[in-house]
């Protein structure tokens, strides 16, 4: 091979790489969409927010767990709110009759993928196999997800290529307690409170199971709080279903 030739090949070799790291890396960017005042990308690829209207979703990420979701599920109840679970799909196999109870107490429920795992560490493989996994269990269960959200709300370009193949519309966050950070209930509150408005989806968890012990006491106590807020402002909770076609 020629010094010429070889110089052609190592720069679209170095092409390639470069390409696919954008791939990769530069979509995790839709992060930004919470802070953003965006509601979704073109064609839907990812939403951040519904339309304006007078509905908010509540979502929860990371159960069911059976030490915390049956509280948050009862907390709902009294308050007369409605919500979406985004279930991982380990924790379905591990527990699919309460899996199935979130829909049967009037929630959605969508997938937050099988392992709980950073998809900036893993290629397009493992990240199809892994959505592949939580549908599998979600159907065992009689569950039918309509929504994905990634970990951590991590998206690269091969999560949302697996999630559109799949059928699934990706949805991240516009409001978020930050449970897991907050000293107290009444800083949750105040954080969801203040990014609150028509259309807003608010990101909290039913599970202690990947952040630190009593985040989802903090959840419990501030979601009354959170209930008046929402009644104060006109505004009423509704499954993402709801949200997003409003």
């Amino acid at each position: 091979m020629t010094g010429s030739a070889s110089r052609r090949l190592g720069a679209a070799s170095a092409g390639f790489a470069g390409m696919f790291a954008a791939i990769q890396w530069v979509p995790s960017v839709v992060s930004l969409g919470q802070w953003l005042p965006v509601r979704s990308l073109p064609s839907g690829w990812c939403s951040w927010r519904g339309r304006p209207g007078t509905t908010v979703a509540l979502t929860f990420d990371d159960g069911p767990d059976p030490a915390t979701t049956p509280r948050i599920l009862d907390a709902l109840d009294r308050l007369g709110l409605v919500a979406t679970f985004f279930c991982t799909g380990a924790h379905v196999e591990r527990h699919p009759g309460l899996a199935c109870e979130l829909r049967d107490r009037g929630h959605a429920v969508g997938s937050h993928g099988y392992a709980h795992e950073h998809h900036l560490l893993h290629g397009p493989g493992w990240i199809a196999r892994d959505l592949d996994a939580a549908l599998r269990v979600s159907a065992a269960a009689g569950l039918s997800p309509r929504w994905y959200r990634p970990p951590y709300g991590q998206c690269s370009g091969p999560t949302l290529f697996a999630a559109r193949r799949r059928g699934l519309s990706t949805v991240l966050w516009s409001a978020w307690g930050r449970e897991w950070a907050a000293p107290d209930a009444g800083a949750v509150a105040a954080r969801v409170g203040a990014a609150l408005a028509p259309g807003a989806v608010v990101l909290l968890h039913d599970s202690d199971a990947f952040s630190p012990p009593g985040s989802v006491e903090r959840t419990l106590v501030a979601l009354e709080s959170v209930a008046a807020d929402l009644a104060d402002r006109g505004l009423r909770a509704a499954t993402l279903d709801e949200v997003m076609a409003e």
